[in-house]
């Protein structure tokens, strides 16, 4: 078995075998990731061979002084999830009450009562940017600015996103546990 170290440098060299390795090693991971962005099944694996042609094309550009394989692959999965919705201008925010919408502390106590399945099943349903900030902040742990950056919107639209984001979860969340009732 190959260390990393040595599997990128095959990969480097374009040995097919390295690169299958690769693959098998970060698909499965990298596919659950782009689904929380991409919610269609079929795009989403579209969305994960044009990371995997990306990562290959560009190997030569991961550097393991500045952070560990797997984080490069996120990053540059995330990257192509997200290149169509930065391009086609979808980040839209409503400010009509903006003002109104409250910090959700207890958001992670109420996810906390559910399980993973449920809390994906929630997140797809929020309206696309506020689940890609969601995602990206909150779960991938980039910061605002990174979010904004990568999202092409500013930092204050992020952070709006994510609070929408989070009283929506909540008032979903309430909703099904007085369902189970």
């Amino acid at each position: 078995m190959m260390t990393e170290k040595e599997l990128i440098k095959a990969c480097r060299n374009n040995q097919r075998e390295a690169q299958f390795t690769l693959v098998r090693q970060f698909a499965p991971r990298l596919l659950a990731m782009c689904r929380r962005y991409v919610p269609d099944g079929l795009d989403a694996e579209d969305t994960l061979q044009d990371a995997f042609s990306q990562i290959f094309s560009h190997l030569d550009q991961f550097d393991s002084a500045k952070g560990t394989l797997f984080s490069w692959l996120c990053r540059v999965t995330i990257n192509c999830a997200l290149k169509k919705h930065r391009l086609t201008g979808r980040w839209h925010l409503d400010r009509a009450g903006l003002e109104d919408v409250p910090e959700i502390a207890d958001l992670d106590h109420e996810l906390n009562r559910l399980n993973a399945q449920a809390i994906e099943s929630l997140v797809r349903q929020l309206p696309e940017g506020q689940r890609h900030v969601f995602n990206l902040v909150a779960i991938e742990g980039y910061s605002h600015r990174e979010c904004g950056e990568l999202l092409g919107m500013a930092t204050g639209t992020s952070r709006a996103f994510l609070a929408r984001a989070r009283q929506q979860l909540q008032q979903q969340i309430i909703h099904m546990e007085t369902q189970r009732l």
